[in-house]
């Protein structure tokens, strides 16, 4: 039962973390209008591209981690967005492009977090008793509201003291830390206890 609590709690971060990248651009919006001087029309493209990319990942992510295992596209997936939501600061100050860029990043974006809640259903159908799903299911689901409330408030902060790229950094970087403690820590106990 300790694991199952651990792995819980680190579920609940995962899918904080979740929120955390997919609001950066809606946090920075405003800051990425005027920075790169698109009108509304441009920057609503580059908001609703994630929902595309998105919507389009759902089923295939299910069936995937009903495959290979949820954990692993999990964590996949996260990696993927962690390591785009650092770089995507970073890539704007190559490409003149930056709307283009912008909305297939974002369209990327949608594409690695539509697998997230499918791998999550799969991994707690296959590791979390039936009596404690919904339970399970619904706290991890917690870190949705958690994530943009952590967002929301740090975020505005370091886009105020550091401008809109700090925000990638931050929720990139957390994700990218929450990988490696979630395969370092929780992934290796798991198949020493196997």
């Amino acid at each position: 039962r300790p694991e199952s609590r651990v792995w819980t709690v680190m579920l609940l971060l995962g899918t904080c973390l979740l929120y955390c990248a997919r609001v950066t651009v809606p946090i920075c919006a405003v800051a990425l209008s005027t920075h790169f001087d698109w009108d509304k029309k441009q920057s609503g493209i580059v908001l609703s591209s994630f929902f595309w990319g998105y919507c389009l990942t759902q089923i295939i992510g299910g069936h995937i981690s009903d495959q290979i295992g949820g954990e692993k596209v999990l964590l996949l997936s996260a990696s993927a967005w962690g390591f785009l939501t650092v770089l995507i600061p970073l890539l704007t100050h190559v490409t003149s492009a930056h709307l283009v860029f912008m909305t297939s990043s974002r369209f990327l974006m949608g594409l690695l977090q539509g697998v997230y809640f499918p791998s999550l259903a799969s991994l707690l159908s296959q590791k979390v008793r039936e009596s404690e799903r919904a339970f399970t299911y619904s706290t991890v689901g917690t870190g949705s509201q958690f994530g943009t409330l952590v967002i929301g408030g740090a975020g505005s902060l370091l886009l105020d003291w550091y401008g809109w790229e700090s925000v990638f950094y931050f929720s990139g970087l957390l994700t990218l830390l929450w990988v490696y403690c979630t395969c370092k820590y929780l992934l290796s106990e798991s198949g020493k206890s196997s």
